[in-house]
């Protein structure tokens, strides 16, 4: 079955059909990653048929996509580069001169604090991580969660305090065994 919007008579599989393969090629290009890529034409075109359901007809359907394709592949780069952040921020590397037992130690700490994140509400989680692994403004968690950016604030600051106090805690434990 082919799907129209309720306000134009532009057929979605046919729009898919005719942009699929540029998007890809498109976001290949620039993120010189398949799955990237991959993501990008899937987030640009749900994007784009929600944009349909409101159609703008003085914007071309062309320069929509390419518009939505653009900011979709900035939000994957910057997603992803958040992510490989978190992993080598929580995984110390070695140096030289560090003992097994400073590696060690410093395991088991990214280990307590991703506990400690891990502890948290699951929306109060979301939106740290959204905030310190991602880099997102408050208006930008806001507008993903459908949260007002206040709350997003709000979120974020009380999640430092319970990792603070989570950690704090962890740390007098440690001081009071040695």
């Amino acid at each position: 079955m082919k799907r129209r919007t309720e306000s134009s008579s532009v057929d979605f599989d046919s729009l898919f059909d005719q942009w699929n393969k540029r998007v890809y090629a498109y976001a290949l290009k620039k993120t010189n990653s398949s799955y990237l890529a991959e993501e990008t034409v899937q987030k640009a075109f749900i994007k784009l048929w929600r944009n349909l359901q409101q159609p703008k007809p003085e914007i071309d359907i062309e320069r929509q996509l390419f518009c939505i394709v653009r900011t979709t592949i900035i939000d994957l780069i910057r997603t992803e580069t958040a992510r490989k952040r978190l992993r080598t921020s929580l995984v110390i590397p070695a140096r030289q001169t560090a003992s097994p037992e400073e590696l060690l130690n410093a395991k088991e700490m990214s280990g307590l604090l991703q506990d400690a994140i891990n502890a948290l509400p699951e929306m109060r989680r979301k939106v740290f991580i959204m905030s310190r692994f991602e880099n997102l403004t408050h208006k930008e968690i806001a507008s993903r969660l459908l949260i007002s950016p206040k709350t997003a604030e709000n979120h974020i600051n009380l999640a430092l305090k319970a990792l603070r106090k989570s950690l704090l805690s962890l740390l007098c434990i440690v001081i009071d065994f040695f």
